[in-house]
């Protein structure tokens, strides 16, 4: 990874109607959604990768606590790409450089509501490759 920036973040707090709340279930139940997209640089072995994670942005009912999202961009060099073998180069290229770009934007999110009512929220384990896989087909259906 040769940089990484933070392009947008939003956070709110939704103040739950009960009292009693169990926040570890409740952060369990929160939607996901990643989203990404690749760029390539004019740089051989370079990549720029854009990644934005939502966080309890449901489309019929936001659930009471934390609603996030998360942005951020990335530029990646392979060093001599010529030379690193395909399976490799492809594994550096997609799979490492969304797991980094995903885990910087987890830190991030646990920072922004670590201070906030409900402590902070730790974005859980994210398959990888599932993701990767679900972009190929969402990508596959659109062309």
């Amino acid at each position: 990874m040769l940089d990484f920036k933070l392009l947008e973040s939003h956070y709110e707090f939704i103040v739950p109607k009960e009292d009693d709340i169990n926040v570890k279930d409740l952060f369990q139940s929160y939607v996901v959604d990643i989203d990404f997209g690749i760029g390539k640089s004019d740089i051989e072995g370079e990549i720029q990768l854009f990644t934005k994670i939502e966080v309890n942005k449901a489309k019929r009912k936001t659930l009471p606590g934390y609603k996030l999202m998360v942005e951020g961009g990335g530029t990646f060099r392979i060093q001599d790409p010529v030379n690193v073998e395909e399976g490799l180069r492809n594994n550096l290229s997609q799979f490492s450089t969304l797991n980094m770009m995903i885990n910087n934007l987890r830190n991030i999110m646990y920072q922004i509501t670590n201070l906030g009512p409900m402590g902070g929220y730790l974005l859980p384990p994210i398959d990888i490759t599932q993701l990767l896989r679900d972009k190929a087909a969402k990508t596959e259906k659109e062309t």
